[in-house]
Parts: C-alpha cells; structure tokens; sequence
C-alpha cells in the first residue's frame, strides 16, 4: 500500500523503530548493491569506444508521421532510472516536467528486471573486480533501445537529453560511449544530466578503496569513457545534493533524545538519516563524519570533473524506497532532486 512517507506510517516511534530502520537500511542496500547484470546486450553492442545502436546515424530509421500532438512542442528527455526503479517511481516528476516543456521517457525497467544481474556474480570477472558494462548491464541497455525507440516515433530525428538517476548516471554514461558511439551520441544526444550519480571512486589513500562495490563496473568507465565522453564537456552536467550530513562523531549515533529519533513536525528522523549516510557515505569517499551529501551519495562522489557541476541545498536523494508492489513514499519534507523548486534548477541543462 502506498504512503505519503514511510516514517509517516508510525504514530509510536519508539515502537516501531526496527522496522523504519530496516526500511532505511534497505533503501541504503538497494542503492548499493553491487550492479553486475547477466546476459549480454541484444544489441549488437561491443566493447571499446565504438559501438553500434539502432540510434547511430547508419541504422537510424525515421518514422514517417510527426510527433503526436500531446507531445507536439515538448522537447524529450530520456530517463535512466535508480536502481530497482520503476517508470511508476517518476510519474510526478514526469509530469512536473512536462509542465516544464520536457516529455520524459523512463527506461521500461521493472523489479524482476534487475534479477538478471544474478548469473554475472557467479563470474570469475566479478571475483576477479573486471566486470564490463557490455556483458553486464545489457538488460538496461536493452530499456534504454526500447525508451528510445518510443522517443523516435514521436520525436522523428530529434535530439534526446538522457537523464540518470543515481546509478543511472552512469549506465546512461556507459550506453552514450559504448552502444551509440562518437559519431551517434554527438548527432543524437542533446545533453546528458546526472542527479545524485556516484561518478567517482573512493579516494587511492582510504582503505576501503580497494573494495569496489560495482566490481570493475566504474572503473572502467571512467577510465574508457571519462567525463562524459563522447559528448562534449559542456553538455555533460553533474547535480549533487547537500540534504543530509553525515553525523560528526560515532557517539551521535547513540544520542537517543526524542527530537533525534523522531520530529513529529517533519515526519522524519534524524538519528536514522545520519545512520543511513555514514554507511552509504563511509565505503564512497573514504569518510562520513561531518560529510556532505544527499543522505546516500558524498558531494564530492556525485560531481564529475570537467563537467558542468550544481549543488543543491535541501536535496535528497530519492523520494521513495523501492518495494515489493508499489515503493514506499517518503513525506514532503524529504526534498529530492525532483522537488518543487528544484526542479528548475537543473532543468535548464536538459
């Protein structure tokens, strides 16, 4: 059943306090657990920087009618969703845009979608940290051909800005360089905007470095496809938000005053939000104390360099948390990147 907020379920904080933890914690789980996928990509996809696509301009078939009339003047945006993110999850930020001048197109992904990364994690690349995105994510690959697919017969020969949402700010960074190559990601892609994205690896000198979570994964995008590439640099924008600080000791978490467990006000608890940001922050960046972040991804995780960078203040990461059926909603005092008011903010770079 869905909820305006997950912490707004309980009226007896003290009582329930396990289970909006293990909500927190599995909001946390699920935005991190390692992305491998499993099959190869149907879509003639290779490794390296040259790829083919049903979007390159060689294969590009154009439809014969113009855009339909309810999205006649819009311009399209490609959505590339959170992990284990459904179109249903941005339906109010579908909208919102759309009153912006954008027709949003989310990836067709689901939550079954994401059970096809199990037979990569028996893989000695996932042991051995050197999984590719090619062999990994082709079951987001293949929702990204059909969410493209759908823009072209409405947007005939258009442009399409990719939008990602944590994590897929970099599949959608990955598909651009790997599956559409130079020469179609520069004629066919307008801009490539990230909200929340865990662009950049822990720091060499933090011990957890040497633990990658997305097993090669980013790695090797970042080194075969840095900052956006092929698109150029001012195309390429990278949004941070700067809701929720890590706490700034240890003992903060074992400060269980009324206020910190639980604002009746707000409907949100403080004393989990730092708990949730001191392990999503702590194995990104090397630190969590004191650090600054949307409540899952660093500042500094999420800016890509050499690309444009926004930071927004009072910005989360999501506003809901993945489930089996519909996701649980987060209240309103929780912004996120598609918060009224921030919205505006980014926009302006699709």
């Amino acid at each position: 059943v869905e909820s305006r907020g997950f912490l707004a379920m309980f009226s007896a904080p003290a009582r329930h306090a396990l289970p909006i933890l293990l909500c927190a914690a599995l909001q946390s789980a699920l935005a991190w657990a390692p992305p491998p996928a499993a099959h190869v990509a149907r879509l003639g996809c290779v490794g390296g920087r040259r790829g083919t696509s049903l979007f390159a301009p060689s294969s590009l078939t154009l439809a014969s009618s113009g855009a339909r009339e309810d999205v006649a003047g819009l311009r399209p945006v490609l959505l590339c969703p959170a992990q284990f993110g459904t179109a249903r999850d941005y339906s109010v930020l579908k909208a919102d845009l759309r009153e912006r001048g954008f027709a949003l197109y989310p990836a067709p992904l689901t939550r079954l979608s994401w059970l096809r990364i199990v037979p990569s994690i028996l893989t000695p690349e996932f042991f051995a940290g050197t999984l590719t995105p090619s062999r990994t994510l082709g079951f987001f690959y293949e929702a990204i051909e059909e969410a493209l697919s759908d823009i072209e017969k409405d947007f005939p020969g258009e442009k399409v800005s990719f939008l990602g949402h944590s994590i897929g700010g970099w599949v959608a960074r990955s598909y651009i360089a790997e599956v559409m190559g130079e020469e179609g990601a520069r004629a066919r892609v307008a801009a490539l905007v990230t909200l929340g994205t865990p662009h950049n690896s822990a720091p060499d000198g933090s011990p957890l470095a040497l633990v990658d979570q997305t097993r090669g994964l980013l790695k090797y995008i970042n080194d075969n496809f840095p900052s956006g590439w092929p698109l150029e640099k001012e195309r390429v924008a990278c949004v941070a938000g700067k809701g929720t600080t890590g706490p700034e000791k240890l003992s903060s978490l074992l400060d269980f005053s009324s206020e910190r467990v639980w604002d009746k006000e707000r409907s949100r608890s403080k004393l989990i939000e730092e708990t949730v940001a001191l392990a999503s922050y702590l194995p990104l960046c090397g630190g969590a104390f004191g650090v600054e972040g949307d409540g899952l991804i660093p500042v500094q995780t999420a800016l890509m360099p050499d690309t444009r960078h926004l930071i927004l203040d009072d910005c989360n990461h999501a506003a809901f948390i993945p489930s089996i059926g519909n996701s649980l909603l987060l209240p309103d005092s929780y912004k996120w990147y598609g918060s009224a008011g921030l919205i505006d903010e980014w926009s302006e770079f699709l």
